[in-house]
């Protein structure tokens, strides 16, 4: 009896010890950022040297965005989350043509703490496993990001961060 019971014991011990490893967040699309109230007005750079002396980066992530829209809608999706979570600057990497389409989703990959985005910008450095995946650049610039008259037929996966820029 003493046997089986320090044998129950043991096995308890290690389910609560294997529950504790199950309870990290993993879930990408939850943001985990430093919250900041919402922004009316949100502005768009491609160059992290574009960003003004104060702009802390807060929130970096890959948008994807489903086929058949214009870049005046991408603009509109992105800009409503960057006003919801804050952001009066936002930055726009690159593109790619994504294989699936997931509709549109903000899966945000970082960073643990804000930095300034002059200063210490190293890159798009996240989400690379992702990234990878994906097909072909695609040109998103200035001339196509809001015009309505510039329609992509697949899916896209986009770079951006979300900077907070006013003291």
């Amino acid at each position: 009896m003493n046997n089986r019971t320090s044998t129950l014991v043991v096995i308890i011990c290690a389910l609560f010890l294997l529950a504790g490893c199950g309870g990290k967040d993993n879930d990408l699309t939850a943001f985990k950022g430093t919250v900041y109230p919402p922004t009316t007005k949100v502005n768009f750079i491609y160059l992290a040297s574009q960003a003004a002396p104060p702009c802390r980066v807060f929130a970096e992530l890959l948008v994807t965005l489903p086929a058949g829209m214009n870049g005046e809608q991408m603009r509109e999706q992105l800009e409503a989350e960057a006003k919801k979570r804050g952001a009066d600057t936002v930055l726009i990497g690159q593109s790619r043509q994504m294989e699936d389409d997931e509709g549109v989703s903000f899966v945000y990959y970082g960073p643990q703490k804000e930095y300034l985005c002059n200063a210490q910008w190293c890159g798009w450095k996240f989400g690379y496993d992702a990234w990878d995946e994906q097909g072909d650049f695609v040109n998103i610039g200035f001339k196509e990001w809001g015009n309505k008259n510039a329609r992509y037929d697949f899916p896209i996966m986009l770079q951006a961060a979300f900077l907070h820029c006013q003291q």
